[in-house]
């Protein structure tokens, strides 16, 4: 959304000054495969979840770093990833996480690694960037009844079974992932962005709001990480992010 949480609080208060909408390119949230996932947490279909893991692995940084970028893999492609955790679990209260940058002492990140955990108790472990020669973007999302894994292109159910090897225990055994009509996210979007257009208005589906709250993870991320990983509360502060001190940029 912004370099920073402070230009994104300046955004978000001249739109509302001057009654214009604002939307963020979080794409999965118009993805029916993630509304259809949201609803199957939503309904039990896995019990409670109790854990996450979220992937976004990409190529490490390249190019030069400068705090008017805002950050590295983990802001330009883990917003997303981020915003579909808020999406589907909640609002993130807690941050513990460390960028590397192997075999340098300044710049980006080439990687992340965070432990994030929600208002409703969810512990998430997230990986960014770490200079992989391909793309991933999945969540592993683990219930008390069962399992769900989506990515892009793949959606799975795993529900619990009596188990085939071990007395006593219950394995998870693939189950089929319930019927949805697909779509096409930007479409969308855009079509969101047509109704605000015309004065039909309606609920913004990801708002600025959601834009401000994601940034805000990921540099928490930062400033724990520069802060010796440090455990650190949301919120925080905008003015406690200091990208060029983070990062060695002067």
């Amino acid at each position: 959304m912004a370099a920073s949480l402070g230009d994104c609080r300046r955004i978000i208060a001249e739109c509302e000054k001057r009654g214009t909408t604002l939307i963020i390119n979080h794409e999965r949230r118009y993805d029916s495969r993630y509304r259809k996932i949201r609803e199957l947490i939503g309904r039990g279909a896995i019990g409670e979840v109790r854990s996450v893991h979220g992937s976004i692995l990409t190529g490490g940084h390249r190019g030069r770093s400068s705090a008017d970028q805002g950050g590295g893999p983990l802001l330009h492609d883990g917003t997303h990833l981020v915003d579909m955790l808020r999406y589907l679990f909640g609002e993130i209260t807690t941050v513990q996480g460390e960028f590397r940058r192997p075999g340098r002492r300044s710049g980006f990140e080439d990687g992340a690694c965070a432990w994030l955990t929600t208002e409703g108790g969810v512990d998430i472990f997230l990986e960014a960037g770490g200079s992989r020669e391909y793309f991933v973007f999945e969540l592993e999302i683990s219930g008390t009844r069962g399992k769900i894994v989506i990515g892009n292109g793949y959606e799975r159910l795993y529900t619990a079974r009596p188990s085939r090897f071990y007395a006593g225990f219950r394995d998870l055994v693939e189950a089929r992932f319930p019927s949805f009509r697909r779509n096409n996210c930007f479409r969308e979007l855009y079509l969101e962005v047509k109704r605000a257009r015309s004065g039909r208005g309606g609920p913004i589906a990801s708002t600025g709001q959601d834009g401000y709250n994601a940034l805000e993870v990921v540099h928490a991320i930062y400033l724990s990480s520069h802060l010796k990983r440090k455990l650190l509360a949301l919120p925080i502060a905008p003015g406690s992010v200091n990208l060029e001190k983070i990062f060695d940029l002067g």
